[in-house]
């Protein structure tokens, strides 16, 4: 009805659009217990003050604006995933970041410092990787585009777009200095474990909310933000300046969840070596 709501469903997850639809479409049908459903609460539960059609009032709490409003357009998050197997016995990937507004549509071709790709890919003997990584303007990683005669875990790939960059052990730079000539063997290191676990996003998420919540990190970011292109994003050298100005005590709270992180995880994640592991005294985390 309005062409300016209109939303195209080949630049977001098929499956994530269906259930938005789904949600919509049972609020619709049963529009008692579809609403309390789509708000995760719990079918029969008894709450204290009830709301119009006897529906609790806790039942909206955990709805998103989108779901409250329908004149609201639905955000979406999860990337977008092609697979295919090509002549010469080659495995195809390309995961990339949904569409997410005006300005992502606007960007055009990555830049060139945005770019990296390593080739060692021997389409005689199918042996090696050709990999392109790309990072939108605001440093996540924006898609990956793997082609090679191994067959890969498509959900490791899923994880890492929309992941930060700073995350990936300054491949950038060891990329363009010449230290890193294949992205594959680089982050199937035993390092990048960490980055796969089911867990790390919750500790990606408690790294983000604790920073929020400090006013001084709020301030110093406001301040370097103030007056920013978002069609230009965040430079490298602007990232830098603010990470040397955070203080000591938020770099080592970081620290600490990180090291907290490792410990809870360690059943799976037993290849790093950690403070306690070291036999001298005199050793303290690196600040």
């Amino acid at each position: 009805k309005n062409a300016e709501r209109y939303l195209r469903h080949d630049g977001f997850n098929g499956r994530e659009v269906g259930a938005k639809l789904a949600q919509v479409l049972l609020r619709r049908l049963d529009p008692v217990n579809g609403d309390m459903a789509a708000a995760g609460a719990v079918m029969g539960a008894k709450g204290g003050n009830a709301g119009k059609n006897n529906i609790p009032d806790y039942a909206f709490e955990s709805m998103d604006p989108e779901e409250s409003s329908p004149e609201l357009l639905p955000e979406f998050y999860m990337p977008l995933a092609k697979a295919g197997f090509l002549p010469g016995n080659l495995h195809y990937y390309r995961i990339a970041s949904c569409r997410k507004g005006e300005v992502q549509d606007e960007q055009g071709e990555p830049k060139a410092d945005r770019v990296i790709i390593t080739d060692t890919l021997d389409t005689s003997t199918g042996k090696g990787h050709f990999c392109r990584l790309t990072s939108d303007n605001f440093g996540k990683v924006d898609s990956i585009t793997y082609l090679g005669g191994e067959e890969l875990q498509v959900e490791s790939l899923w994880s890492l777009v929309g992941l930060s960059e700073t995350f990936l052990n300054h491949l950038y730079l060891r990329w363009r200095d010449g230290d890193i000539p294949d992205i594959v063997e680089f982050l199937t290191d035993d390092w990048a474990t960490a980055l796969f676990h089911d867990r790390f996003m919750d500790f990606c998420h408690q790294i983000k909310s604790e920073m929020a919540a400090q006013e001084d990190v709020k301030e110093i970011i406001n301040s370097k933000l103030k007056g920013l292109n978002l069609k230009e994003g965040l430079s490298r050298e602007l990232l830098a300046q603010i990470c040397e100005k955070l203080p000591k005590e938020s770099v080592q709270l970081m620290q600490d969840h990180l090291l907290e992180y490792l410990r809870e995880n360690t059943n799976h994640l037993k290849t790093y070596f950690l403070p306690e592991n070291w036999k001298h005294d005199h050793y303290q985390p690196p600040r």
